[in-house]
């Protein structure tokens, strides 16, 4: 089993140093996902397309990221568990949504009384 996995793992490799996969990571787990890399597609992109992305000035820290996204009164959809403990933001002084309370349903007895045949138990003696 374990030479399995290491030959899946310089296969990996390999397909990555040739560039038949695109590796995308996840920034919350640090996952990696391959993705196939098809020589048919060929994918072009204008020239000031290419300068106009260029152009805009993106924060560095995502932290900067995130203030402004709620500045614009947005939410970050990523998990910003680390990034707060980053800020300095102990994360047991964030309040806790309270559950509600469950109330003790009171069981009535119900019984059957259009049907007192069944209702009649006899005790064996």
């Amino acid at each position: 089993m374990p030479s399995d996995l290491l030959v899946l793992c310089t296969d990996l490799q390999d397909l990555k140093a040739t560039g038949k996969v695109w590796v995308l990571m996840n920034s919350d787990s640090q996952e990696e996902i391959l993705y196939p890399n098809d020589p048919k597609i060929v994918i072009t992109v204008d020239e000031d397309l290419k300068q106009l992305i260029r152009g805009i000035d993106t924060p560095r820290e995502f932290m900067d990221v995130e203030r402004e996204l709620q500045k614009a009164g947005m939410k970050p959809a990523t998990n910003s568990a680390r990034r707060e403990a980053m800020a300095g933001v102990p994360r047991s002084q964030i309040p806790k949504p309270q559950k509600k309370k469950r109330r003790e349903s009171k069981r009535t007895k119900y019984t059957n009384a259009h049907l007192p045949e069944l209702l009649q138990f006899s005790v064996p003696t």
